[in-house]
C-alpha cells in the first residue's frame, strides 16, 4: 500500500511538471503570437526623378522608418516611377487604385493630379506633398479649411519663393537687367510660378525673358533661344521639365558665360549660382507625418492643408566666385545664411555653422598653410583671399586669418599641423601636395581642409575618386596640361625627338606630372629624358647634365625642389641653344620660349568658392575634387624665331605675347 501511495505522489509530480511546462511553452507561443506585427500597405507615387522630389521620398521614408512603419524588408511599401511618361503614369495610378494599399502618398503636383483624377471613384486614402498650389490644381481643393477638402484627400502645399528668389538674384548682382526662363505651359505648377515670376520681375525692373519646352527634348533648343534673344541668367522654378534638365541648363549657362539659379537648393549641387526653395526632405518628413497620423485613427476632415515651406537658401561660392565679383554676398545675405544655419544645421560636423553660447555666430577662424615662400604658392594664397573679398568676405568683420609658411622645411611643417590641430579653426587651406599630406596626417578628420596648388588629391590620399574622398576635404588641383604642352611642342618643333625635364623622386606630384607627360609625349612619337634630382644644391649639376644629353627641347615639369633653381636651369638651356618650355607662368621670365601654364592665382579663386560653400553649410563630402579650369598659351615670339621654331596660325587669336626686358633676351 505504502508503494502504491509512492508511485502515485511520483505519478502527480511528473503531470504537475508536464502541465507546468505546457503552461510555460503555452505563454511563449501566446507572446510569440502577439509580438508578430502586420504593417500597412503604402503606394508612394513620384512623377519622375528630380533631385527635388528625390528629397521629397528620402523624407517620407526617412519618418516611416523613424515611426516605426516599415517592415523590416520594406515589402509593405512600394514606390512607383514613372519618370515623367504620362501614358505609363496612367497605367501605374490605375495598378495603385486597384492594390490593396491602405494609404498612397503623392509626390509633385502632377503626382496629385494624375492619381486624384483616377481616384475619384475608387476614393482610397491619398496624402499628398512637393505640390506648388494645391488649391488651383483642380482637384477638389478649395482652401486650408477641414471642410474645403475631399475627405480621402488631404497633405502639404509648398509654393515656391518665387518673389524672394528674384530679389535674392537682384540683390546679389543689382545689374542685372534680364532673366530667362524655360517652362512647361502644360505644368500648373510652373504656369502658377510664372505668374509670380512676371509680377515681381516688373516690380524689380527685371525683363522676364520665357521660352516653352513642354519635354526635355525641347529644354536644349528653348534655352539656347534665351541665350540668344540676350539673357544674363537663367532661372528655373516649379517646373518638372526644367528641373528634369537641369544638367543641361547649368552646361548651357557656362558656355555662354551666364549663371543659373533655381528654387531647388540641391541644384547648387549641379552648378546652379544659388538655389531658395523648401527643404524637401522636411517636406516629406512632414509629408509622411500626416499619413501616419491617418493610419493610426486620425480622422482627415480634422487636418487642414496648408502651405508649408521650411525656407533653405544654398550659394554655390565657386560659380559665384567665377563671375569676378558680378555677383557678391551682401551682408543681409550672409545674416540671412547665418540665422538659417542656427535654425536647420544640428550637425556638429558643420563647424563654420556651429554659434556661440549666447545664439550669435562666432566669426570664422581660418588658417592658410604655404610649403615655401614660392611664387605659385603666393598666387594662390593671394587668389584664395580676393576670393573671399570678392563674394563680400570681409577680414575680421566675417573672418579671422592666421598664415604659416614652412620655409621648406618638413619639420616646420610638421609642427605647424600639429598647432593647427591644437587650435581647430573652421577651416584649413592649404597649398602644395605636401602640405596637403601633412593636414591629412596629422591635422585629423575635425576640421575641414580645402587644397589648391596639389597635382593630384587621390594620389596625395585624400581619396579614392574625386568623388568618394574624405569626409572633411576637398579642392582644387592643378594638374598640368601635359596633352596640349605635347602636342605644341610638336607642332612647333616638327623635328623634335627627346625632352627633357628634370624631376623629384621625393615629391608624388613631380612623379606623376613626369609620368603623365612621359604617357603624352609618348603618343605623339616623342621621347622624355627624365633626370633626378634629390636636394636644391643637386639642381645646378643635373641642370648641367641634362643639357649635355641628346635633347632637343627642355619642358620643365613643376614641383617643389626645382622651382627655386629654374633660373639656372633656364641659364644652362639658353647656353646650350635648347629652347625650354614651361607650366608655370612665372617662369616666361627666365628666358622659356612658351609656357602652357595654369593660373595659380584663378585657381586659388576657384578653391575660395569651395571654401564659401562649406563655411555658408555645405558638407565637403559631398564637394568633389576637380583640377582648375584655367589654361592660358603665353609665347616669347622674340625667342620663337630666335630658334626658328613654328609659329601656328590659331597663335594668333589665343597666345598671350611675352617679351623680356630690353637686354635679357
Amino acid at each position: 500500500m505504502r508503494a502504491l501511495k509512492e508511485l502515485w505522489l511520483i505519478i502527480t509530480l511528473i503531470v504537475a511538471a508536464s502541465l507546468l511546462l505546457l503552461a510555460s511553452d503555452w505563454g511563449q507561443r501566446t507572446n510569440g503570437k502577439k509580438e508578430k506585427k502586420s504593417y500597412s500597405q503604402i503606394a508612394i507615387f513620384q512623377i519622375t526623378s528630380t533631385s527635388l522630389l528625390d528629397n521629397h521620398v528620402a523624407g517620407v521614408m526617412d519618418r516611416l522608418a523613424a515611426q516605426g512603419m516599415l517592415a523590416p524588408d520594406r515589402s509593405n511599401v512600394k514606390i512607383y516611377n514613372p519618370q515623367g511618361d504620362i501614358p505609363t503614369a496612367n497605367t501605374i495610378v490605375r495598378e495603385i487604385v486597384n492594390s490593396p494599399a491602405d494609404i498612397v502618398i503623392t509626390s509633385s503636383t502632377l503626382a496629385l493630379q494624375n492619381f486624384s483624377k483616377v481616384n475619384a471613384n475608387t476614393k482610397k486614402m491619398h496624402v499628398f506633398g512637393a505640390v506648388t498650389d494645391p488649391y488651383g490644381s483642380g482637384v477638389g481643393i478649395l482652401g486650408p479649411g477641414e471642410d474645403m477638402h475631399p475627405p480621402y484627400l488631404v497633405g502639404i502645399g509648398s509654393f515656391q519663393p518665387v518673389e524672394s528668389t528674384f530679389k535674392i538674384a537682384k540683390e546679389m548682382n543689382p545689374n542685372l537687367k534680364k532673366v530667362g526662363v524655360v517652362w512647361n505651359s502644360g505644368e500648373y505648377c510652373s504656369e502658377a510660378c510664372m505668374i509670380k515670376a512676371r509680377k515681381i520681375c516688373t516690380a524689380l525692373g527685371i525683363q522676364l525673358v520665357e521660352a516653352v519646352a513642354n519635354n526635355t527634348s525641347e529644354v536644349s533648343e528653348a534655352a539656347r533661344s534665351l541665350v540668344a534673344r540676350g539673357a544674363e541668367a537663367i532661372w528655373v522654378g516649379g517646373d518638372t521639365v526644367a528641373s528634369s534638365a537641369i544638367n543641361l541648363l547649368v552646361s548651357i549657362g557656362k558656355q555662354a558665360d551666364i549663371p543659373v539659379f533655381t528654387n531647388d537648393p540641391s541644384d547648387t549641387e549641379k552648378g546652379a549660382l544659388f538655389g531658395l526653395g523648401a527643404n524637401y526632405f522636411t517636406v516629406g518628413q512632414l509629408t509622411a507625418d500626416m499619413a501616419i497620423d491617418i493610419l493610426r485613427g486620425k480622422d482627415p476632415l480634422t487636418i487642414r492643408i496648408e502651405n508649408v515651406v521650411p525656407e533653405l537658401l544654398q550659394i554655390n561660392g565657386e560659380v559665384m566666385t567665377s563671375f569676378d565679383g558680378a555677383y557678391r554676398l551682401t551682408e543681409n545675405l550672409k545674416k540671412h545664411l547665418k540665422n538659417q544655419q542656427q535654425k536647420f544645421t544640428k550637425d556638429p560636423a558643420n563647424k563654420a555653422m556651429n554659434h556661440g553660447n549666447d545664439g550669435e555666430k562666432k566669426v570664422w577662424d581660418l588658417s592658410i598653410v604655404l610649403y615655401s615662400e614660392t611664387e605659385f604658392a603666393e598666387s594662390c594664397r593671394d587668389g584664395f583671399i580676393d576670393g573671399l573679398q570678392n563674394a563680400g568676405f570681409s577680414e575680421k568683420m566675417d573672418y579671422n586669418l592666421k598664415e604659416y609658411n614652412a620655409q621648406g622645411d618638413m619639420s616646420t611643417l610638421s609642427s605647424i599641423m600639429t598647432t593647427i590641430k591644437a587650435e581647430q579653426p573652421d577651416l584649413l587651406m592649404v597649398v602644395s601636395t605636401p602640405t596637403l599630406q601633412a593636414a591629412l596626417r596629422l591635422v585629423g578628420p575635425d576640421v575641414n581642409i580645402i587644397f589648391t596648388g596639389v597635382g593630384d588629391g587621390v594620389k596625395a590620399g585624400a581619396g579614392k575618386t574625386e568623388k568618394d574622398h574624405l569626409p572633411n576635404v576637398t579642392g582644387i588641383s592643378t594638374r598640368s596640361a601635359f596633352d596640349a604642352m605635347a602636342r605644341i611642342i610638336h607642332e612647333t618643333n616638327p623635328e623634335a625627338r627627346i625632352v627633357g625635364t628634370l624631376f623629384t623622386p621625393a615629391e608624388i606630384n613631380s612623379i606623376l606630372y613626369k609620368d603623365w607627360f612621359q604617357e603624352q609625349l609618348e603618343k605623339i612619337g616623342l621621347k622624355l629624358l627624365a633626370i633626378p634630382v634629390t636636394s636644391s644644391a643637386e639642381v645646378a649639376q643635373a641642370a648641367t647634365q641634362l643639357c649635355s644629353k641628346d635633347i632637343d627641347i627642355i619642358a620643365q615639369v613643376v614641383d617643389n625642389l626645382t622651382r627655386p633653381g629654374f633660373a639656372f636651369i633656364a641659364r644652362r638651356a639658353r647656353e646650350k641653344k635648347i629652347p625650354i618650355y614651361v607650366f608655370d607662368s612665372q617662369q616666361m621670365k627666365y628666358g622659356a620660349v612658351m609656357g602652357i601654364t595654369r593660373d595659380y592665382y584663378d585657381a586659388g579663386l576657384e578653391a575660395a568658392g569651395k571654401a564659401i560653400r562649406v563655411l555658408t553649410g555645405a558638407d565637403p563630402a559631398t564637394i568633389p575634387f576637380n583640377n582648375t579650369s584655367s589654361e592660358k598659351l603665353i609665347v616669347n615670339y622674340d625667342l620663337m624665331k630666335e630658334y626658328a621654331l613654328v609659329i601656328p596660325d590659331y597663335f594668333q587669336k589665343k597666345a598671350i605675347p611675352f617679351s623680356l626686358p630690353k637686354g635679357k633676351n
